[in-house]
């Protein structure tokens, strides 16, 4: 017996702005994906950008609208591949560091609160990396070890997407 095929929800979209319920269900998508977006069903300049990261991040093209193709990759795409890892710890008072930026510039993607993408791990990257690890269910310990390093990267895939 085979599995039923995988379908995204119906697809209205882009919904008029009084159509929360569209809104907050591809907002809840892609939180359950593993991006850090406010599931409110306000398609406001946030929502728009974390589309336009989402977009570029698997090859749509780059509106920041969820029109129909990104509305079904918002189900159906596979995850991203993180880069390597840098092969050791980063943490706190890492200066000008090239793999601290990198992570910077990701979370900011994600979604997370504005990091400034300078390379310097210090309070404000330990506090987003805390929140990062909270939110993905690793150990909170401030620091960027293999697993966060790969989790500011991974999404969560339905089951049944392409892999």
């Amino acid at each position: 017996m085979t599995a039923p095929q995988f379908r995204p929800p119906p697809l209205s979209f882009p919904p008029p702005p009084e159509d929360t319920d569209k809104v907050r269900q591809w907002q809840q998508q892609l939180r359950d994906r593993g991006w850090h977006i406010v599931v409110d069903g306000d398609y406001r300049e946030e929502s728009k950008r974390l589309c336009a990261n989402f977009q570029m991040e698997h090859g749509l093209k780059v509106d920041g609208i969820v029109g129909p193709n990104t509305w079904t990759a918002t189900w159906e795409a596979p995850s991203t591949k993180a880069p390597p890892s840098p092969g050791h710890t980063l943490r706190k008072g890492d200066m000008n560091n090239q793999h601290v930026r990198k992570w910077q510039r990701q979370v900011n993607n994600r979604g997370w609160p504005e990091l400034k993408v300078d390379g310097d791990f210090g309070p404000q990257t330990e506090k987003i990396c805390k929140e990062l690890q909270e939110f993905k269910g690793l150990p909170v310990t401030g620091e960027i070890d293999e697993n966060t390093w790969k989790e500011a990267w991974l999404e969560r895939v339905p089951v049944g997407a392409t892999m």
